[in-house]
């Protein structure tokens, strides 16, 4: 095997490691190979359903050797991003275990607290007309609006269901402001990520692995990162998608390894 530079790999879970019907074949051992090959992995997930320990749970009951330290979510990085803020007093939109999760470093409130930030996450357990109003209320009051995410549909059992960036989308047109994105495609969210390895690594050597080509190759372009589309999750539902096409496509995550060494060679 010939050997290579280590490099910063940043992937994509839900799609690319896994989907909702299982792991994608081959993928545990291609994760072991490609740390045994030196490289730094950081899993990237656009998931803001639940808190990040239930991801990190998710994975390991898949049989999966993801450490808590690999996994980063829109919820981390809307945490770390509002803790640098003054007197932040936060309306969260989003499920209870989110909710908690930034709870521990952030201060909610509900809508009579003169909120500083409106946060939308996944809010289908939750969302009536009255809790959009109360979003909205904020927001033509002064809030800022972040958005964990706002992708346009996620899959389950093969089925396409409204997403996220619906809901954000919906608020900034009532409110005629624009969301601050914490999560993919924004490039600050794969350099956020990208601290938590070595945060003066080169553009050269990142890579951003992902099936969405609405999120995950646009958020590694930005970023300077090399680009990889992989042909599993809601790749084949993306015909109609407008995008800018990643630098290296294949049908699995199982094909990495040899394409990095091929690449570097």
């Amino acid at each position: 095997m010939t050997a290579v530079s280590p490099q910063t790999l940043f992937i994509d879970l839900e799609g690319t490691v896994y989907t909702r019907e299982g792991v994608v074949p081959r993928a545990p051992e291609t994760l072991d190979e490609l740390r045994s090959a030196g490289h730094n992995l950081r899993f990237l997930t656009n998931t803001d359903s639940v808190a990040t320990s239930t991801i990190v749970q998710r994975v390991h009951d898949l049989g999966l050797d993801i450490g808590p330290e690999e996994v980063f979510t829109p919820v981390t990085a809307a945490r770390v991003l509002l803790a640098w803020e003054d007197d932040v007093r936060v309306l969260a939109l989003t499920s209870t275990s989110v909710a908690a999760e930034l709870s521990e470093q952030l201060t909610l409130v509900d809508a009579a607290a003169s909120p500083t930030h409106v946060v939308v996450g996944d809010v289908r357990d939750s969302l009536d007309h009255g809790l959009l109003d109360a979003a909205f209320g904020a927001l033509h009051a002064g809030a800022a609006l972040v958005a964990l995410q706002r992708g346009r549909f996620y899959l389950s059992g093969g089925v396409a269901h409204i997403d996220t960036g619906a809901i954000v989308a919906a608020l900034e047109y009532a409110a005629g402001v624009t969301a601050q994105v914490v999560g993919k495609p924004n490039s600050a969210f794969l350099h956020l990520a990208g601290a938590t390895v070595d945060p003066s690594r080169s553009s050269d050597a990142t890579w951003a692995i992902g099936n969405d080509r609405t999120t995950d190759i646009p958020m590694g372009r930005a970023a300077g990162a090399r680009t990889v589309q992989v042909r599993t999750g809601k790749f084949a539902l993306q015909d109609d998608e407008p995008h800018a096409g990643a630098d290296h496509t294949v049908d699995s995550v199982a094909e990495l390894p040899a394409l990095i060494r091929g690449v570097l060679a």
